[in-house]
């Protein structure tokens, strides 16, 4: 696993992507490394909202997404196209005194305009109501240039099922990181 990342730490891409645990995507095209290191870019600053300006201006973070588009496999559930500004008014505000970093982050750019993202998220503060959380998930993004600036238009947030209890696994794994799966295949 990489290092916890955020808006001080990453620096750029290939060293980021030099980190990754299971090594480099095949997918990964020389050509548009530029286009990588704008939404590398794009990752600092998000962090730098997230973990300096959120708790004091959290509608600040809209300029990220691509509002009217972007659609949500959130951890509370589905976010329709159409609905996430709706869902970013209730959920950031809620969750604004907390701080975001990035592990095993990988960016590929898929053309000059559209691009992907893994990682590792580990979100920990305090909710609106002083209760404290500590969430590491695992989150794949989609993003593309939209006049000029990169932006989220669809997220997938998701925690590993522990198969024998059926719960989730708030840690995503760190507790247990090679955990096997004790499972009867039919026929064996």
């Amino acid at each position: 696993m990489a290092p916890p990342r955020d808006e001080h730490s990453l620096t750029n891409v290939t060293n980021l992507h030099a980190e990754l645990p299971n090594g480099l995507s095949k997918y990964h095209d020389p050509a548009l490394a530029n286009e990588e290191e704008e939404i590398l870019q794009h990752y600092k600053d998000f962090s730098s909202f997230c973990n300096v300006e959120c708790l004091t201006n959290p509608g600040k973070g809209k300029e990220f997404y691509d509002l009217d588009e972007c659609m949500y496999f959130d951890l509370m559930g589905l976010v329709r196209r159409g609905g996430f500004e709706k869902h970013y008014d209730i959920i950031t505000p809620y969750l604004a005194d907390a701080t975001s970093t990035f592990e095993d982050l990988e960016i590929v750019a898929v053309s000059k305009t559209f691009g992907y993202s893994t990682m590792i998220q580990r979100l920990y503060g305090k909710t609106a109501e002083g209760d404290p959380f500590d969430f590491r998930f695992r989150l794949t993004s989609l993003l593309r240039k939209t006049e000029g600036k990169w932006k989220y238009i669809h997220e997938h947030f998701s925690f590993p099922i522990d198969m024998k209890t059926q719960k989730g696994d708030l840690t995503s794994g760190k507790e247990a990181e090679s955990a096997e799966l004790d499972v009867k295949v039919a026929g064996s």
